[in-house]
């Protein structure tokens, strides 16, 4: 669940970094891409893709870590934002560095505890959409994953219930427990919640 998590926060953190420093042109026009990227939702453009590259696990996960791109652009443009106009940041500009020294020497690092803590729901939402996937039967149909089971399951309700129910409560356990793993981390990591 983090190898596409981590591709399309791998993505979004240096276009979305170079995209808001840099502000004007880049910026309007890398904002202007996202929003186009958004009119297709990720599901539908996950049903669209997958068919056409190939349904085994690894094309899945690639595509699932390209279609994660776009929101972690947004997300690392608003963090870059903040963090940009802070003394540190100015006091660098007006040292004289170097313009991808301060984005990945003094804002990157600054924005770390965010990313860590979208890691996790970005997760727990991986796992519900290749479980939705394995569902509805797209993906390598011959791996077990929970999507698989539940699928397989969910036509045996009246004689095996507990083929569909027991995936389908793991999953959900699943994917809570990344989230409160992200909301745990983000009470540690936050210095607002340290006073």
């Amino acid at each position: 669940a983090f190898i596409p998590v981590i591709i399309g926060m791998g993505g979004g953190l240096i276009l979305g970094t170079i995209s808001a420093y840099f502000g004007g042109a880049v910026d309007y026009g890398a904002m202007r891409l996202v929003d186009l990227l958004y009119v297709f939702p990720m599901g539908i453009l996950s049903l669209i893709i997958i068919p056409m590259m190939g349904e085994d696990l690894w094309t899945i996960i690639f595509v699932f870590g390209i279609l994660g791109i776009p929101g972690n652009i947004r997300y690392m443009r608003t963090l870059v934002l903040v963090i940009k106009e802070l003394v540190f940041v100015q006091a660098a500009k007006t040292g004289g560095a170097l313009k991808f020294k301060i984005m990945f020497k003094h804002i990157v690092p600054n924005a770390i505890s965010p990313i860590i803590i979208s890691l996790f729901g970005g997760a727990a939402a991986t796992i519900l959409g290749l479980a939705g996937l394995g569902f509805i039967g797209i993906g390598d149909q011959s791996v077990a994953t929970w999507g698989t089971d539940i699928e397989w399951g969910a036509g045996r309700l009246i004689t095996g219930r507990a083929a569909a129910i027991i995936p389908g409560i793991f999953l959900g356990i699943t994917a809570a427990g990344f989230i409160l793993i992200g909301d745990g981390l983000r009470d540690a990591l936050d210095p607002r919640f340290h006073k």
